[in-house]
């Protein structure tokens, strides 16, 4: 049963700032591509992509997902870590961090997993503040290199997706 008789076409649509607290108000997806390292320093990797807040102190629940690669030797377990970060603190603090990790065997290889990342961000910023969103990566000392999405020619790509929440 609808909860008023009045039509949909007789009836204004809310603002940003008549929405309910926790409401979606926007959403967005992007695609990506990435890089490689073999920095034992974070460097940034991947450009995921930016949303333009559209409310002051909204939260951002931010989720990315792509392919990393850490390689390794007959001597050397492969580590890399990865780091989720934002420009709304000038890309200096972790988000989200995943660690992938490749045990060294007779041979040496590679090893792809797909790692995802997912924060709710806070970033207390005005409305209209563009943020980007980017992955870091760093291996271990001595390690071969990682990779964020190297799909060895078969067209794969990260994937962004990222929603704004009502205050």
């Amino acid at each position: 049963m609808p909860l008023s008789k009045i039509p949909n076409s007789m009836q204004a649509a809310l603002t940003d700032a008549e929405m309910p607290t926790d409401s979606v108000i926007q959403a967005i997806t992007n695609t990506f591509a990435g890089s490689s390292t073999s920095s034992s320093s974070y460097v940034a990797m991947a450009t995921c992509g930016s949303i333009t807040t559209s409310m002051a102190n909204s939260r951002l629940i931010v989720i990315a997902a792509g392919q990393t690669q850490i390689g390794h030797t007959t001597s050397q377990n492969g580590r890399a870590n990865y780091q989720l970060r934002s420009s709304a603190d000038s890309y200096s603090a972790s988000l989200h961090t995943q660690v992938v990790v490749n045990f060294n065997n007779a041979n040496n290889g590679w090893d792809q997993a797909s790692t995802s990342f997912h924060a709710i961000h806070n970033p207390s910023v005005a409305a209209g503040t563009a943020i980007t969103y980017k992955i870091y990566g760093r291996v271990a000392a001595a390690n071969p290199g990682t990779y964020v999405v190297d799909a060895w020619g078969e067209g794969g790509q990260g994937k962004l997706t990222i929603m704004e929440i009502a205050p």
